[in-house]
Order: C-alpha cells, then sequence, then structure tokens
C-alpha cells in the first residue's frame, strides 16, 4: 500500500513533524486542524477559530479533489465545552445537509492556545 502525503498552502501550516493529510487505502486522513496558529493571538475569538480550522480542511480536501461531503467522521477537540452552541452551529453551517459520523472530545489545552482542533477521515476521490 502506497501512502501519499498532502498539503495546501492556503492551510494551517504544521507545526512539528507530521503532514496535513495522508492517503491511504482509499481514505485521506487529515491531521488536526488548530484555531490558531504558531505566533498568532490565542485570544481570537472561537467563532474566527472554528470556521478558520474549517477553511483549512476544506482547503485540504481541495489539494486532492474533494470537498466536504467526502468527510466521513471528525473528532472535534475543544477547550471550553460552553463553547459547543457556537461550533455546533458554524460546523452545521459549513457541512450543510452531510452530517460525518463525529466525536466531541473536551480537553484542558491545546497548542498554541488554540480553542478548537479538528480532524478527520474522508474518503479519497482519487
Amino acid at each position: 500500500m502506497s501512502l501519499t502525503q498532502v498539503s495546501s498552502a492556503d492551510a494551517i501550516e504544521p507545526g512539528g513533524h507530521y503532514a496535513q493529510a495522508v492517503a491511504a487505502g482509499g481514505l485521506l486522513f487529515i491531521s488536526g486542524q488548530l484555531g490558531v496558529g504558531r505566533g498568532e493571538d490565542p485570544a481570537r475569538p472561537v467563532e474566527d477559530q472554528v470556521r478558520r480550522v474549517l477553511h483549512s480542511l476544506e482547503r485540504i480536501l481541495a489539494a486532492r479533489g474533494a470537498g466536504l461531503s467526502a468527510v466521513a467522521k471528525t473528532s472535534v477537540f475543544i477547550t471550553n465545552i460552553d463553547n459547543w452552541p457556537i461550533i455546533d452551529r458554524i460546523y452545521a453551517d459549513f457541512f450543510g445537509d452531510h452530517k460525518p459520523a463525529r466525536s466531541i472530545v473536551p480537553v484542558p489545552a491545546l497548542h498554541y492556545g488554540a480553542a478548537i482542533e479538528i480532524e478527520a477521515v474522508a474518503v479519497d476521490p482519487r
């Protein structure tokens, strides 16, 4: 089986030793996308962070010729469960009628002080 790294210059740059995404076995595994990047202000409103994460996800999918409708599963990590209604509303706006399987995981902290991180598994169109 071959592994193909996938990336988009329009998505948040990885902050460590990992690929933005890897295509393997008909699937696309997208690394966790944070709401803020290295050196950015973590005090950005959660709404902005959620949109940024989802835009990064869209751009990585597009780099492989896919869209949000290819997403089968997301894992959402949040530092404040009180933000859940805001996050869910914006998430629903992005995905529309498509409803991937999803997990929500409250965590005490995320890298760079981000409020949200989302990783995804999608069907690889290639």
